[in-house]
């Protein structure tokens, strides 16, 4: 129950989403401890804990208070275009996510969809280069603590009833370059990110959220 399964769809929602990341990575960037600064300035924080849904597994909860329409945490992974070669790192993972519009996001922390972001990485990120996607979201200990919505849970249609929804977000060319180190997701295409939107999948809160578990609803459309 971690993750959607395969082919599973993320439809749109309307909020502006560039302009909020770039507000909670700002938060991020100018604090040695993003999690409580977070909290201090956002409202929020949120982090992984055993989920209160028996058997469940990991969850994500929410610590603190957020609004309808509010981000509040991230998927990260391997982006893929429809037509690039995902076959042998899509089985028996149900962490790859299919986007409204076809490209797809392995989130899978471990195996060889790991292996496949940590070279990407190192591809895009040579020394003295601009950074401009994160690695960290594979360790326990991200610089980023959004990046952990691969974790999170669906609900179910009574006790456990979904309070977030997935949302695309294309980061736009004019993203500040200074922030893209906290993006936790890279095209297996080595597109140019300078010159090309980033695509980021993010969990928004479908109601307002007060110190709970955060639960998704992946085949439901906004």
């Amino acid at each position: 129950m971690r993750s959607p399964p395969a082919e599973s769809a993320v439809m749109p929602l309307t909020i502006d989403g560039p302009a909020q990341l770039e507000k909670l990575f700002g938060i991020i960037h100018e604090s040695k401890d993003p999690a409580t600064n977070l909290m201090h300035q956002a409202g929020f924080s949120v982090q992984k804990c055993v989920s209160s849904i028996q058997g469940a597994g990991t969850g994500v909860f929410l610590s603190g208070q957020c609004q309808a329409g509010q981000i509040v945490c991230l998927y990260p992974g391997t982006v893929y275009l429809p037509f690039e070669p995902l076959f042998f790192a899509s089985i028996a993972n149900s962490y790859v996510l299919k986007c409204y519009d076809g490209l797809f996001v392995d989130g899978k922390s471990t195996g060889l969809s790991a292996r496949m972001y940590r070279s990407i990485y190192h591809r895009e990120n040579w020394p003295g280069a601009i950074q401009t996607s994160d690695v960290t979201w594979l360790t326990e200990n991200p610089r980023n603590p959004l990046a952990i919505g691969q974790f999170v849970n669906n609900g179910t249609r009574t006790h456990y009833r979904s309070n977030v929804r997935y949302h695309e977000i294309d980061l736009p060319t004019s993203f500040p370059t200074e922030l893209r180190q906290y993006i936790p997701n890279i095209y297996w295409s080595g597109l140019d990110t300078l010159t090309h939107y980033t695509r980021v999948v993010a969990l928004v809160a479908t109601k307002d959220i007060n110190d709970t578990e955060i639960f998704s609803t992946y085949m439901d459309a906004v």
